[in-house]
């Protein structure tokens, strides 16, 4: 093959070479553009998430310390207790955007929830004597029904994610 090329200099044979050198040269463009490009989105997702993270963090921090306070009348509160929990789930569409895939779960998992108990109808909150009846009633009885507790739920995973985003924030700081 070599006499072809270099003493003879046939036409083919240089053809087909330069067509497979060609075609590995493709290859090797095609594996560094989509390195440059995942780089490129994960910059972009880095800027993003320094540019809005005060933002967002400021709103859900907002949204937590207004569900405190509403359900310490929680009779009366329960139609801004919803309204609340309808910002706190488009602030957290808005930030799961802004975090990884393995960051995000939590947010997804708290959405989820928050939509399932605005589906049903809040609870008028009771007070029972009876302990025992009030904890065998309690787990079966928020199938049906969005209780006391399951805002506190909320309430605490709420800040699991403000902690979560924190931290992330100050990683992201140290590694600068």
């Amino acid at each position: 093959m070599l006499e072809k090329l270099f003493k003879n200099w046939e036409l083919d044979t240089w053809a087909n070479v330069l067509e497979i050198f060609g075609f590995i040269i493709t290859i090797i463009s095609l594996i560094v553009s989509l390195f440059v490009k995942s780089e490129l989105s994960k910059l972009k997702l880095s800027y993003i998430f320094d540019t809005r993270i005060k933002g967002h963090l400021k709103a859900i921090r907002n949204v937590a310390g207004n569900l405190n306070k509403l359900t310490n009348d929680y009779d009366v509160n329960r139609d801004e207790i919803k309204t609340e929990l309808r910002i706190c789930i488009s602030e957290l569409n808005d930030l799961k955007d802004k975090l990884g895939y393995w960051e995000k779960k939590k947010s997804k998992r708290l959405i989820s929830f928050i939509n399932q108990r605005l589906e049903k109808p809040f609870e008028i909150k009771k007070q029972d004597n009876n302990a025992f009846i009030t904890f065998l009633k309690k787990y079966p009885y928020r199938l049906f029904i969005t209780t006391y507790d399951d805002v506190w739920e909320i309430y605490g995973r709420l800040y699991e994610i403000i902690s979560q985003v924190e931290n992330i924030k100050k990683n992201k700081e140290k590694s600068l």
